[in-house]
């Protein structure tokens, strides 16, 4: 009987050193979002490329321990999702190591949740900035056929609102 019982336990340490191990490269992830973020702010072209370098430095560490994942969906019973894992610590036993393990997901989907949200902060302040630069270039450029081109009128007065979303909305 002691077997089973220390089998499930190592499946559980294992699983939490992959889910620790996850939990640490999304943390390093999240630094990189906020200082790609101060990059973008500053309009610092220099730090935003070191950023940008670290980011797929780090989503290479991340592919990485991918292989370990397949122990977890293992462990788990399926495909590891946040469902399959909710259904899953929902299923043991009453302890600390369940007590932990709801610690561990929970700061794993909070760190998740972070570095979705500042992924797409980052990308509404890109995207704004690329919509801002080529409605420069057109102004620039004469190019009067473009619509976001068009911030002047003829007459030289402003025309309405300009396409794409400003920098102070991201």
């Amino acid at each position: 009987m002691k077997q089973p019982t220390s089998y499930f336990t190592d499946d559980i340490q294992n699983l939490k050193t992959v889910l620790d191990q996850q939990h640490i490269h999304l943390l390093e992830m999240l630094i990189i979002l906020k200082q790609e973020h101060q990059a973008l702010r500053k309009n610092n072209l220099t730090q935003f490329e070191e950023t940008v370098q670290r980011k797929h430095r780090q989503v290479k560490n991340l592919e990485k321990i991918q292989p370990l994942l397949s122990t977890v969906e293992k462990i788990v019973g399926g495909v590891l999702s946040k469902s399959t894992f909710s259904a899953f610590i929902q299923r043991m036993p009453d302890n600390k190591e369940k007590s932990d393990m709801e610690i561990l997901w929970h700061k794993f989907q909070e760190t998740l949740k972070q570095c979705n949200l500042q992924n797409k902060v980052n990308n509404r302040i890109l995207n704004a900035s690329s919509i801002n630069l080529k409605q420069a270039l057109n102004i620039l450029r004469g190019n009067i056929d473009q619509p976001a081109s068009n911030v002047y009128s003829k007459t030289g007065q402003p025309q309405g609102k300009l396409q794409g979303q400003s920098i102070a909305i991201a």
